[in-house]
């Protein structure tokens, strides 16, 4: 109950009780009158009545007009004092409604504000003040000119005039520079203020810094133009790859009006021997630099793409002609005619080219992936070093080699694959202390070199039954020379990782033990460094079984790949054989020498014995002699010889 109602209740019981008082003393003198008269008629006596009449009256008056005076008196102090206790206890929750808002306001990490018709803020809470770095004491009746830059209070000014001529409630991203010059992002929420009258009195404001999900936002999608350029792109040469080939195809071949372009497929020749040869390293600044050639003979627009390993794919969008195609890829073979140099080492490469055009020779992307590849590979049976156009005839070429991995399986069911075998030689004494087997496959047509056969075994999955028929005539013949007297240190025999990890590579070494009665101390097991490198720990673990069993492990090709020094000290390997790469002309390159010194040294401090690949000249053998090597392997001393040489030269020694 308020004041005016209680006012308004106190003047009208006020009233009634005036109104009961003249009631009743107009009754009471009345009445009262009346008995008198009847009681006598002395003035005196009647002047005395009425006196004590009117004492009387007025006693009983005062005490009426106490009673009800007190009374209501007492019901307004009641009420008074209910009106007092509910003004109070209104007064603690609007006290407790302004102290919660303020918690609620001061404890969000948003930035919120109000401001005046005149732009001064009116409330700037804690958050805000933490976002600008302001304490929201010295904000207060101050406007955005104390916590921005000129050029920033101009933004956010013309904004606000924007959202009050507007007159509604408006949310937007806003980029702010503080005083202090740091940048911000903000998602800012902002509105006008009205009375109940209408009348603007001021702004509203929410803010979120969102700078960090900004910078987060532009970080994945940073990463994620990464990844997509890692998953489109060749990491060592920066071209395109064989997904983003797929997909450029896709496009053109599909595309209307329809396009011509050529499809050029480039394999570079024997390039697994240069990395065999110098290593991986040696291998990539090599197809660096290739790429580079190829980027500088063809125009900018040419689409430049290496699908793996040495193979890349040229497409050349543009009405061309065969003539125009000849032309380019002559200047291209006549490129490849000056060495490369790399490292003062000069290297030549040669690249077998193969040209299918669209739509010409096929509308299917597929398809004509299939004849660039089928005329490549019928230029590099022609010698390699040229190019190829396909044509309908190339079928043929490919059930040529569909025939020649059949008539390799049937070689190998026929045991017409033969071994020969290149000694190993003691430096000092000249002696013969071993001998590596080298498959060889000749045909009535003449020999088929390993780089030809070896490859084919390996694309049509025969590559763990040649290494099979390969392990078994080494052990025979081990067996047969220690027989006749003439087995002299070991026979080292090459194992590929295919059939190293094969699951029943440990089953056939004892099956073919025991079925040519070889004894595993006279066999050592070659593998490539390249190929620990691939499964480290299986490998490990693996050469430690065949170790067991009393085999010598020999690593080959050591110092081309990349093996790390931690997975060496565990393997349990007996040799280590130097590249070729590091012995050619090692009396001309100090770094080969100290590479090779390197590893002998290192190798013996492992309790490894070393041989060395490849030994030509004496300059090389006196080199390796001074430096304490074991074991010489190369055409200083012999070539790789059939059964029957090998045989005449142990009994000749």
């Amino acid at each position: 109950m308020n004041l005016k109602r209680m006012a308004s209740q106190s003047s009208k019981s006020a009233f009634q009780i005036s109104i009961f008082y003249l009631l009743l003393g107009m009754v009471w003198i009345y009445f009262s009158d009346m008995s008198i008269g009847f009681l006598t008629n002395d003035s005196h006596q009647i002047l005395l009545w009425q006196t004590y009449k009117g004492f009387f009256f007025i006693g009983v008056t005062a005490l009426l007009l106490y009673l009800f005076s007190n009374k209501i008196l007492q019901d307004r102090y009641d009420e008074y004092e209910r009106h007092i206790a509910e003004q109070k206890k209104a007064q603690s929750k609007l006290a407790q409604q302004d102290a919660l808002l303020k918690t609620i306001i001061n404890s969000s990490p948003d930035a919120i504000f109000v401001k005046d018709v005149e732009g001064k803020f009116l409330l700037f809470n804690n958050g805000a003040g933490d976002i600008v770095g302001v304490s929201p004491e010295k904000v207060i009746h101050n406007s955005d000119a104390l916590l921005f830059s000129p050029e920033t209070v101009q933004q956010i000014q013309e904004q606000e005039r924007l959202i009050i001529s507007q007159g509604k409630i408006v949310s937007f991203e806003e980029r702010l520079t503080t005083a202090n010059g740091i940048k911000k992002v903000f998602w800012v929420t902002k509105g006008p203020l009205f009375s109940d009258e209408g009348k603007l009195f001021g702004l509203f404001g929410i803010a979120r810094d969102i700078t960090a999900m900004k910078h987060n936002e532009q970080s994945i999608m940073d990463e994620k133009e990464r990844y997509d350029y890692m998953a489109h792109h060749d990491p060592l040469t920066g071209l395109p790859n064989r997904l983003s080939l797929i997909e450029m195809l896709k496009e053109k071949s599909t595309q209307t009006p329809i396009v011509p372009f050529a499809l050029i497929f480039l394999d570079l020749d024997e390039f697994k021997e240069i990395n065999d040869s110098f290593g991986h390293r040696f291998g990539d600044q090599l197809l660096i630099l290739f790429t580079k050639q190829l980027q500088n003979l063809f125009p900018k627009d040419t689409s430049i793409i290496r699908t793996g390993g040495d193979e890349f794919v040229i497409l050349i969008e543009s009405k061309i002609d065969h003539h125009s195609l000849q032309i380019q890829m002559i200047r291209l073979i006549k490129i490849l005619n000056d060495p490369f140099n790399i490292d003062q080492i000069e290297v030549y490469i040669t690249a077998s080219i193969g040209i299918s055009l669209f739509p010409e020779d096929s509308s299917n992307y597929e398809e004509l992936l299939q004849k660039a590849d089928a005329a490549m590979y019928k230029a590099k049976y022609s010698g390699r070093n040229t190019y190829n156009f396909y044509n309908s005839g190339l079928t043929q070429e490919v059930l040529e080699r569909t025939t020649l991995a059949s008539n390799l399986k049937k070689a190998i069911s026929n045991r017409d694959l033969i071994l020969h075998y290149q000694p190993q030689i003691n430096p000092l004494s000249g002696e013969i202390i071993g001998a590596e087997a080298l498959l060889r496959w000749s045909t009535p047509e003449g020999m088929i070199p390993p780089s030809i056969f070896i490859p084919i075994a390996e694309e049509r999955g025969l590559i763990v039954e040649l290494g099979a028929f390969v392990l078994e005539e080494g052990f025979r013949m081990a067996t047969q020379w220690v027989k006749n007297g003439m087995l002299k240190g070991r026979i080292a025999i090459n194992i590929s990782t295919k059939q190293l990890i094969h699951p029943n590579f440990l089953l056939l070494l004892e099956e073919l033990l025991y079925k040519t009665h070889c004894d595993p101390t006279w066999i050592e097991i070659e593998i490539t460094e390249s190929s620990i490198l691939e499964y480290p720990e299986r490998m490990i673990a693996l050469l430690g079984v065949i170790k067991g069993k009393g085999f010598k492990i020999s690593i080959d090709d050591f110092g081309t790949g990349y093996s790390s020094l931690s997975y060496l000290k565990n393997l349990p390997a007996d040799t280590l054989k130097i590249d070729i790469s590091f012995i050619r002309d090692i009396t001309h390159h100090s770094k080969n020498q100290t590479i090779v010194r390197a590893i002998i040294a290192l190798a013996k401090g492992l309790g490894m014995t070393t041989v060395a690949e490849g030994v030509e000249t004496v300059e090389e053998l006196d080199f390796l002699r001074e430096n304490s090597i074991d074991s010489i392997q190369g055409y200083y001393y012999h070539k790789p010889m059939s059964i029957e040489s090998f045989g005449q030269l142990i009994r000749e020694t």
